[in-house]
């Protein structure tokens, strides 16, 4: 098996998309992934086709305007002129995103990749806002934790108050125990509460 055979191989197993192209701007290696991705028929680009046909191709399919495909004709050149290898997430007007990467290899050729990494986002933009909001949960509770610690310092001052009044002031001793019994059954909750939130970060 050739080389070039080989490497046909590969592509064809892929489970990303993948282009080659040379300085010239010719495609060389493009596997059916590519088509398959974007949505159009696999015989539009071929090894032989150009980036610019290739990329104007993904336009169409995709409903970009003529203006937009010019400008990423234009990244792309620029890319290749730079040699700097990227990598960049693409939303496309669908809902999908795709990660894209690109590397320059000899000869001013260059490798173009696409995964589908919608799942992924979307699920990492979940995650990041149960911590978000477990955050502010946890927030809230040291706000409530410092209410029922101020409760029971006036459960103590009204107990205090009701010792000195003697006889007279057992009613307000009752609701003063009441108060206190109430703070300490908060502090119980708000202790289990914390529990769950830390373990709710930890599992992030």
């Amino acid at each position: 098996m050739t080389p070039t055979a080989q490497i046909e191989l590969v592509m064809a197993n892929m489970r990303h998309g993948m282009v080659m192209y040379d300085r010239h701007e010719t495609i060389r290696l493009i596997n059916a992934h590519v088509s398959q991705i974007f949505g159009f028929a696999e015989t539009l680009v071929t090894a032989g086709s150009s980036l610019a046909d290739y990329l104007r191709c993904v336009g169409a399919t995709v409903g970009w305007s003529l203006e937009r495909t010019t400008h990423v004709i234009d990244n792309h050149r620029s890319w290749r002129q730079q040699g700097v290898p990227k990598r960049f997430d693409h939303h496309f007007d669908d809902g999908k995103t795709f990660e894209i990467t690109f590397n320059p290899v000899d000869n001013g050729a260059s490798v173009l990749t696409f995964v589908d990494v919608t799942d992924a986002r979307d699920l990492e933009r979940v995650s990041e806002r149960r911590v978000r909001l477990t955050t502010q949960a946890g927030t809230m509770l040291q706000r409530v934790a410092s209410i029922s610690a101020h409760n029971r310092i006036v459960a103590l001052n009204a107990s205090i108050e009701a010792a000195r009044m003697g006889s007279e002031g057992r009613s307000f001793a009752v609701v003063a125990d009441e108060v206190r019994n109430l703070s300490n059954q908060m502090s119980e909750v708000l202790s289990d509460l914390r529990q769950i939130i830390d373990a709710s970060l930890a599992t992030s």
